[in-house]
């Protein structure tokens, strides 16, 4: 019986590696810039402004309803998370682009130092998140709390 000896196919877009318990050369699903684009996509932009006594957080989150949120702080931490379960319709729909399809979001902001995160509230309007933290002037605890969207 002959040896095979495999061969690694050197292309800088894609990992390829010889050892792998499949046959064949392993080619990744996403490319490095495809993944960053994966991470980027499931990470929305987030602006935070300050007033005079309260932070206000926005979070563009299109496509979602208010009970899909799931929002906790810790310390000044804060965690988003959003999950929507995919509906049949759009399984049996033909698309020619489907662009906007996002079924999970998971964002996490530090906080100002002085933002009261025992004491928040949240609202989901127009597709935007908007998350209302008091400011304070005691030290923020290192305490879990949990933000209902109303």
């Amino acid at each position: 019986m002959q040896s095979q000896v495999a061969t690694v196919v050197k292309n800088p877009k894609y990992h390829y590696t010889a050892a792998s318990i499949y046959p064949g050369i392993y080619q990744p699903v996403f490319t490095k810039e495809q993944e960053q684009l994966k991470i980027k996509g499931s990470k929305p932009p987030v602006n935070i402004i300050g007033f005079s006594d309260y932070y206000q957080i926005e979070m563009p989150a299109p496509g979602f309803r208010k009970e899909d949120f799931f929002i906790k702080t810790q310390g000044c931490s804060l965690v988003i998370v959003a999950y929507k379960k995919c509906c049949d319709a759009t399984n049996e729909a033909h698309y020619h682009h489907h662009g906007f399809h996002c079924r999970y979001i998971s964002r996490s902001v530090e906080l100002p130092g002085d933002a009261d995160t025992e004491f928040g509230t949240a609202e989901y309007k127009n597709g935007i998140l908007y998350i209302y933290l008091y400011k304070t002037n005691y030290p923020v605890q290192n305490a879990q709390n949990f933000i209902i969207v109303y």
